[in-house]
């Protein structure tokens, strides 16, 4: 399989993602995968009940997903 950059490579979770970058030992590829992937989960206050103090509102968890993520690759 040759690499190069512009070509396609599969990302972590088998998408498909375009190569930006090739080690010069062509061990590590950094790939740009074009789809979503979870960056994190956070907890934010829910906003159902303003009535009550800062500590007893109820928390609700948020995932953070980021689109066109680069993943570095270890061949």
């Amino acid at each position: 399989m040759e690499l190069k950059v512009g070509g396609s490579f599969k990302c972590p979770e088998g998408h498909k993602a375009k190569i930006v970058w090739i080690s010069e030992d062509k061990k590590v590829v950094a790939a740009r995968c074009p789809r979503e992937h979870l960056k994190k989960v956070v907890k934010v206050i829910g906003q159902t009940k303003p009535a009550l103090s800062y500590r007893d509102q109820p928390r609700e968890e948020r995932k953070i997903y980021v689109k066109n993520m680069v993943f570095l690759i270890r061949i």
